[in-house]
């Protein structure tokens, strides 16, 4: 399965997850603290600005040293105070960037807690997201979508909304298995059935709620990908008149049937794309989170 992503979490931090994975957090984790060159390895960095002084320094008398020797000394003395000039600019700059941190951490310690990762979730949780975000895919990659014919399910705003609460859902259960059954090892009380009864009840429909969300949606999906056969298969019939016109070169006297069959087949097709189109629709209405 893949990373989970809130809807309003930048595209660029998405991307990032595909470059630098190791820069991302699961949320179970403390949020990643601001971390720069002189926090992360203070000594590494303070021995490389003392070499970068040492050779400024050491550069900067050689020069003046060759400056002296050939050039006037006004001439010598102006380029001699250029150069420091530069060699002081060059420090600044790597002084304030040694502060800085870099782009890519502070974008993700930014965003920590509205993405999940696969850390996140414990097996069965991870099934049922991995459904979910299948069926996700399998809507917003169809052909249907691409084209607009699913317009008015505003898919690429809902499904990812969707996707997200499914997600932060599956992440609680998977906390709270875990906390069940740290509270339960090695005991077995009465008093302790009284208690663990009841909440384990509660996930138990949780979760059963959940995965009706995840079967709405596969059947979203598959309603989906019978409206993207449909249309395929109009596309294919778009080629009957090169097939009439490849049999009325061949065989003069051809049959007429065949024609005729062309012509009903792309009628009964627009009907079956109309109703694959109109059960698509029909299953994304009833996407709806339970309470």
């Amino acid at each position: 399965m893949d990373p989970v992503f809130a809807p309003d979490v930048p595209v660029g931090v998405r991307r990032l997850y595909e470059h630098r994975p190791e820069l991302f957090v699961p949320a179970s984790a403390p949020r990643p603290k601001r971390e720069t060159s002189w926090s992360v390895a203070p000594a590494n960095t303070f021995g490389t600005l003392l070499v970068w002084i040492t050779v400024c320094v050491g550069g900067w008398i050689l020069a003046l040293i060759f400056l002296a020797g050939t050039l006037p000394v006004a001439v010598a003395a102006w380029s001699a105070v250029a150069l420091a000039g530069i060699a002081v600019v060059a420090t600044g700059g790597i002084l304030v960037k040694s502060g800085m941190e870099d782009r890519g951490h502070k974008a993700v310690r930014l965003q920590h807690g509205k993405y999940l990762l696969p850390e996140d979730f414990d097996a069965p949780a991870a099934r049922l997201l991995g459904r979910a975000q299948r069926a996700v895919k399998t809507v917003l990659e169809a052909t249907v979508t691409q084209r607009g014919l699913l317009d008015e399910m505003k898919n690429e705003l809902v499904l990812p909304e969707q996707l997200w609460d499914i997600a932060q859902v599956l992440r609680e259960h998977t906390v709270l298995r875990a906390r069940q059954r740290d509270v339960a090892r090695g005991m077995a009380t009465a008093e302790l059935e009284a208690v663990l009864g009841p909440q384990r009840r509660a996930l138990a429909l949780s979760v059963d709620a959940i995965k009706r969300k995840v079967d709405l949606l596969d059947h979203y999906a598959d309603r989906v990908r019978s409206a993207d056969a449909a249309l395929r298969a109009e596309a294919a019939l778009g080629d009957g008149d090169r097939y009439i016109e490849l049999l009325a070169r061949t065989e003069p006297v051809g049959d007429t049937s065949l024609v005729q069959g062309f012509a009903d087949e792309a009628t009964a097709l627009k009907e079956t794309l109309t109703r694959t189109i109109n059960a698509a629709r029909d299953a994304g209405r009833t996407l709806a989170l339970p309470e």
